[in-house]
């Protein structure tokens, strides 16, 4: 009778929203748990009985009444969005952001998880909680990760080492102070004026108001000198009618012996310059007349020193047996526009070529002569001869060596070489590359993680532990190193936490608790009308 069918109806969903409290009181009981993604459940109707009639009057089409056999569950899926990330500051906790899944290695099959708190091991194998392998590609010796290689379990080796490499490169760059090296220069202590104002290098001679005694052709003017080397120098200059200062300039700048020195004017004031850069005896004792006619010119005084500067730039250069020699390069101003540099060693190894050379720059400060120059020692101890190239700037890394006005900032960018190196620690990056930090200040790739996309992430089949195993359902998996992921990535030290919702899940199980409340009530009043219906009888 009908009374049976409601009685199902009743037990099916009670049965029903038993199975929906189940998947509430699971998300509830993993809100913390790493890596959980929570279920949804849905329902669906059950097959209806059947009954025809024909309605009353002519032409009528057949009707046709149902009546629901109670409910059924649908399906139950998981919610795969992202789950907060949760800082352990461990550098082994990796969270996901993204659709990938690590994959490990259980009993030879492979599996897959969103929880990544993983340990390495005492033999240096990446695992999770539970001792299954971390599967990725591995590195060679040399830090590549061969493509297309067999997925491995990740493991590291504590006791690595990298051997020494030599030196081949150094590389220099910065800049050179144009003025490291000065020249000496001296100026008159005062100014010579024609009618009162500065005298010009066109102004005549006997029109300077310095002119006591106007001069007469034939009258000499000598200038006693101290040349670069300290030794005396007179130039004598003879007076012709009408010559100007420029005439009397212009003589001696041609006459110096060796043109070492240089006489010029600016606002009346002279001016005499070494034409050496860099250190000078220079000096200019007295101008005097002799003849008929006198001129009262000011003696000088010291201006600036000549100064011969020079910059180091040291660098530490590896032998092939990782023994460090300590390269000093030391570079000197010649001229205005050119060094020359001398190679030496701290500990006094021998240079064997290349000890020494020439630098040079244009006007504009940059660098013209060879952009390299290379250097041979013997480095002892047991190892080869060594060749070692110094690059003055690095174009491929945009750094230049060059020669401007201002501060000396040149020095050693870097170099290629390094003792044997011991693996200290070991890191993890966003795209899964494990590296190596060794005691020589090298870093090695060890090892790529492996991350899973799948297709269809609800035909993943849970078999525990927030481990998937890929079902027929769950389509193709593809597999590849985590940098290659291009819609996942890593984040070290932190885990991915439970995605369940707490205040939807309360709600749900408010309106389970009614639901079931009121299917209950459905089976008792059925019970009561069958109860009246068997009492008919009496």
């Amino acid at each position: 009778m009908s009374l049976v069918k409601s009685l199902n109806a009743g037990v099916s969903g009670l049965n029903a929203f038993q199975k929906k409290m189940d998947v509430i009181g699971n998300n509830i009981a993993n809100v913390g748990t790493v890596g959980f993604k929570s279920s949804n459940i849905s329902f669906s109707e059950m097959m209806s009985s059947n009954s025809s009639r024909t309605g009353a009057g002519s032409g009528n089409p057949q009707m046709t009444n149902q009546v629901g056999l109670g409910v059924r569950v649908g399906t139950i899926t998981k919610d795969f969005s992202q789950g907060s990330l949760q800082s352990t500051g461990r550098s082994t906790d990796l969270a996901l952001q993204g659709d990938g899944f690590f994959v490990v290695k259980s009993g030879g099959e492979n599996l897959y998880t969103r929880a990544g708190n993983f340990v390495f091991n005492q033999n240096g194998n990446l695992v999770d909680g539970e001792g299954r392998s971390v599967q990725g590609y591995l590195a060679d010796a040399s830090g590549n990760v061969i493509g297309g290689s067999m997925l491995n379990d990740v493991q590291i080796n504590y006791d690595d080492v990298i051997p020494p490499k030599k030196t081949e490169n150094v590389y220099l760059s910065g800049n050179l102070n144009a003025s490291t090296s000065t020249t000496r220069s001296y100026q008159a202590q005062s100014g010579l004026q024609a009618s009162g104002n500065s005298a010009s290098p066109s102004t005549e001679l006997n029109s300077l108001d310095q002119t006591l005694t106007e001069l007469v052709t034939g009258d000499t003017i000598s200038f006693d000198i101290a040349l670069n080397d300290g030794s005396p120098a007179t130039v004598n200059y003879t007076y012709g009618a009408g010559d100007t200062v420029a005439d009397m300039m212009d003589y001696f700048n041609a006459n110096v012996p060796g043109s070492q020195a240089k006489l010029s004017m600016v606002d009346g004031m002279f001016r005499l310059q070494s034409t050496q850069i860099g250190d000078s005896d220079l000096s200019i004792n007295d101008i005097s007349v002799s003849g008929m006619g006198d001129i009262n010119f000011p003696s000088f005084s010291l201006q600036e020193e000549g100064v011969t500067g020079s910059q180091s730039i040291s660098s530490i250069i590896y032998d092939e047996l990782g023994n460090p020699h300590s390269l000093i390069l030391n570079l000197t101003q010649v001229n205005e526009n050119e060094w020359t540099y001398e190679a030496s060693f701290l500990n006094g190894e021998t240079i064997t070529s290349g000890n020494n050379g020439t630098v040079q720059f244009n006007e504009k400060g940059e660098l013209v002569s060879a952009d390299s120059l290379n250097i041979t020692f013997e480095p002892g101890m047991g190892a080869e001869a060594t060749t070692t190239r110094i690059n003055l700037g690095n174009k491929e890394e945009g750094a230049f060596f060059t020669q401007y006005t201002g501060d000396t900032t040149a020095s050693t960018a870097s170099q290629d070489g390094y003792a044997q190196g011991r693996l200290m620690d070991v890191n993890i990056s966003a795209d899964g590359q494990i590296q190596g930090s060794y005691d020589n200040g090298n870093v090695k790739t060890l090892a790529y993680l492996a991350l899973g996309d799948v297709i269809n992430q609800n035909g993943l089949e849970s078999v525990g532990s927030g481990l998937y195993r890929a079902s027929i359902a769950a389509g193709e998996v593809t597999i590849a190193s985590a940098d290659k992921m291009t819609n996942t990535s890593i984040s070290t030290g932190y885990l991915e936490g439970s995605n369940v919702d707490l205040a939807k899940e309360f709600t749900e199980m408010i309106t389970s608790q009614r639901a079931y409340q009121s299917n209950a009530r459905v089976i008792t009043t059925s019970d009561e009308m069958l109860n009246e219906a068997v009492n008919l009888k009496r």
